[in-house]
Order: structure tokens, then sequence, then C-alpha cells
């Protein structure tokens, strides 16, 4: 897909029937911070976004999951070389504050008084903020914080900051399933 002229996409087609999709970027915000919310089972997860990104629920939703993870990563595949094992350097949830301020200074955009905007052109504007905002200097101080390539002052900054700084963390495939076993061994499953 170009997206230079291509239209953005708005619909599903599964089993050969068109399923509409809500694509303002709300909702799929909505959607990423509950993938990142480590109160949520992975199933939880999937159910909360067939619940918010279909406006009809498709019956096929092994299909109806991977097209919705297609749709919420713009259309590209995630494969081994794009999915990232490092530690994340935002948070729709815990950084919604400067984002928004970054849209404006960088697009002039107030994101609380716009009625739509696709998902994906949000992300390709998200994906592209200027450098020079803190949000951007945000993720660039996280990244080099967790490659331990800090200067001293800038550690020094990073601790004054640390509510800002430290994301909550992530819970790892291996903690979930743990905890997933221990669940089942209760009988809660």
């Amino acid at each position: 897909m170009n997206a230079l002229f291509d239209k953005l996409p708005t619909v599903a087609e599964i089993d050969g029937i068109e399923y509409e999709l809500n694509t303002d970027f709300r909702v799929c915000l909505k959607i990423m911070i509950a993938l990142e919310d480590i109160e949520l089972t992975p199933l939880e997860k999937q159910l909360v976004a067939l619940e918010l990104l279909y406006k009809n629920t498709p019956h096929n939703v092994k299909r109806a999951s991977e097209l919705a993870m297609l749709f919420l990563n713009y259309g590209e595949e995630i494969t081994e070389e794009n999915a990232s094992d490092s530690e994340k350097v935002y948070s729709f949830e815990k950084d919604s504050k400067y984002i928004l301020t970054a849209f404006q200074q960088t697009y002039s955009i107030d994101l609380d008084k716009i009625e739509y905007m696709h998902w994906w052109k949000f992300s390709y504007m998200f994906l592209d903020l200027k450098e020079d905002c803190f949000f951007t200097k945000l993720i660039d101080l996280r990244n080099r914080k967790n490659k331990g390539k800090l200067s001293k002052e800038e550690k020094e900054y990073c601790y004054k900051i640390k509510s800002i700084i430290d994301l909550p963390k992530v819970k790892t495939v291996e903690e979930i399933q743990a905890e997933n076993e221990f669940m089942r061994l209760l009988g809660e499953d």
C-alpha cells in the first residue's frame, strides 16, 4: 500500500465478508493502552482489541485478531526483525500529555479538538515528531539509558526526573505463562 495515493483501510475482509473498523486514532490508542496493561491477560487484551476495533465482531476470531494486529501495525507484518525485544521507550498511557504537546508543537494540531484522524495517519505523524520537542528528547533519554549510554550529567538529570523517565514494568512472556500456570493449578482458569 502506498499512503500517498491509496486510501487508508476502513474495513477488514474475513471469510468473504467486509467488517467495518473503528479507525479513529482514539479507539486505537485505547487498544494500545490495553495491550500495555500488565493487569490484563493475553485473552482479555485480545477481547478488548476485537470489541473496540470491529464495529461488529467477526465470527472467525482467530483471523479477526490477526488482522487487528496487522491494522494496529499500519499494515506491516510483525516479524522477528521488526518486533522489539528491547525495553519500551514510550507509553501511550504515561506519556499522553507529552504526546499531546508534541503534536501541537510539530504539526499545530490540537488532538483534543480534531473530530477524526485515521490511526495510520496518526501513527505516521507520531513516528515523525520534531526532534526538539520534550517527548522526542524523553524517548532519546530512555533509549540511551536502556543501552547504558548516558553521560554523568544525563544520569543525574534522569534521576531528578525519575518519575517521568521510568516506565511501568512490562511482564515477560515467561512471567505471564508462569502466572497462567499458577492460576490453572489453583483451578481459576
